[in-house]
């Protein structure tokens, strides 16, 4: 049996660069592109239902049209929380890193507070994605 170290009989007639042209392909196809001025599905739902089933209790006059305005607003701004703790985290540990005066707790503190308020944000993220696909699923 004779055994030999070198490939000769490799095909080498395997076209790799139609990978990367279908990649450009992809990248340049204007379909991909997400116009963020139109509204989505879900908003345009959310504000016909709130024209639609207008639901008025004695806490809100409105009605479940400003629903949405809140939930909005109020993920909005939790997002800006965490945003905002991971920057100031980050900021603490370039000081230490520069040799400034923040010490090297405050430093662990803030970015466990920023992981923790990281991790709040996925789950409910996750719990609202799960909701979303409970009342989506749903029979009428």
């Amino acid at each position: 049996m004779e055994f030999s170290t070198s490939i000769s009989q490799f095909d080498t007639s395997y076209n790799f660069n139609a990978i990367n042209e279908y990649n450009k392909f992809l990248k340049d196809n204007s379909s991909f592109k997400f116009d963020e001025t139109t509204p989505t599905d879900f908003e345009l739902a959310l504000e016909n239902a709130s024209k639609s089933f207008p639901v008025r209790d004695k806490h809100d006059p409105v009605g479940i049209g400003n629903f949405a305005d809140k939930m909005g607003n109020s993920l909005i701004s939790g997002l800006n929380s965490v945003n905002n703790m991971k920057i100031e985290a980050d900021r603490m540990q370039e000081d230490i890193a520069m040799g400034g005066p923040t010490s090297i707790h405050d430093a662990m503190i803030a970015a466990e507070k920023a992981s923790l308020s990281m991790q709040m944000a996925t789950q409910i993220r996750n719990r609202l994605i799960s909701a979303y696909t409970d009342i989506t699923g749903m029979a009428i």
